[in-house]
């Protein structure tokens, strides 16, 4: 890993796609250290209370991407590793609210209902002393990349879908300190990345976190290949695979199978063994039920696959 940090701004519009029809900003070799600047899901243009999401977002112009970045070396059937040393928040607060026609428990653009849409609101909370603010109740700083992934192939997909990967997937889990592990499907990777969150609650019920600009601190690695089908996220403890999809039970499958055949290729156990055990330990986390598809992070502990 280089020791020198490169920044890397965007010098041009934000795709709203995660596409390999996008031209570079940058070419990179694995290794290096790169600083990533990154606009909020709403590219910065929502900075008080009296606006309304409607005044400057527009469905499904929202989640600007950084990006894509090339890392040279990285064909079609490698893994590129994610290699995520810090996330830092540009300012002093965050904006939250709510979207009609997006979120849980609302009618959506995608499934519409009989009742009303739920009221357009922006609220900008505080951050200070490592806590974001709510009045006068607070929850401690937990930033992650709400969205981070590969081109896919031939395919232009906006950027409020996660699928195989990557994009949108809301899971808390691709914070610093662990490795986002992405698969490789056009030369260079084109990578993308974006949607900083100061925190947020899993699922993200309400369809807005506490959106921040920051800097993607990371820098990448390539396993020459070995492809991979979903995404996997991995640190000192655990191991995760991310499933993307509706309804939420195959997502669910996505991320448990993909998890169970790791695992019994890692342990070199039978898929039927992997099975039996993964079903007694295995943690299930939900990423988003508010985006085109819903995201599951599949985790387990290493210490519970070791032999003692």
């Amino acid at each position: 890993m280089s020791e020198s940090i490169l920044d890397v701004f965007q010098g041009r519009e934000y795709p709203y796609t995660y596409s390999a029809e996008h031209e570079p900003i940058a070419k990179i070799d694995p290794g290096q250290t790169v600083r990533i600047h990154c606009v909020d899901c709403f590219e910065n243009l929502l900075v008080e209370e009296d606006q309304k999401f409607s005044d400057v977002c527009e469905y499904p112009y929202l989640n600007p991407q950084a990006g894509p970045i090339f890392v040279n070396g990285a064909e079609d059937g490698d893994t590129l590793l994610v290699h995520i040393e810090d996330i830092e928040i540009t300012r002093d607060w965050a904006v939250t609210g709510l979207v009609p026609k997006f979120g849980l428990l609302t009618p959506t653009a995608v499934t519409e209902m009989l009742t009303d849409a739920i009221p357009d609101i922006v609220r900008k909370l505080p951050i200070r002393d490592n806590q974001v603010w709510f009045g006068d109740l607070s929850t401690e700083l937990a930033p992650f990349m709400g969205t981070i992934g590969t081109a896919p192939k031939l395919e232009a997909i906006n950027a409020l879908t996660p699928a195989h990967y990557g994009g949108n997937m809301d899971c808390p889990e691709t914070c610093a300190g662990n490795t986002v592990h992405l698969p490789v499907l056009n030369e260079g990777a084109l990578f993308f990345c974006g949607d900083g969150h100061a925190t947020q609650g899993h699922g993200e019920i309400g369809g807005v976190a506490c959106e921040v600009p920051v800097n993607l601190v990371c820098h990448f690695e390539l396993i020459k290949g070995e492809a991979i089908g979903w995404p996997r996220i991995t640190n000192k403890d655990y191991m995760m695979v991310v499933g993307s999809a509706r309804p939420l039970e195959d997502a669910t499958r996505i991320a448990c199978t993909g998890l169970v055949d790791w695992v019994a290729s890692e342990y070199d156990m039978n898929s039927t063994d992997a099975l039996l055990w993964i079903t007694q330990i295995l943690e299930l986390r939900v990423g988003n039920v508010c985006d085109p598809n819903y995201s599951v992070v599949a985790a387990v502990e290493r210490r519970l696959l070791e032999a003692r």
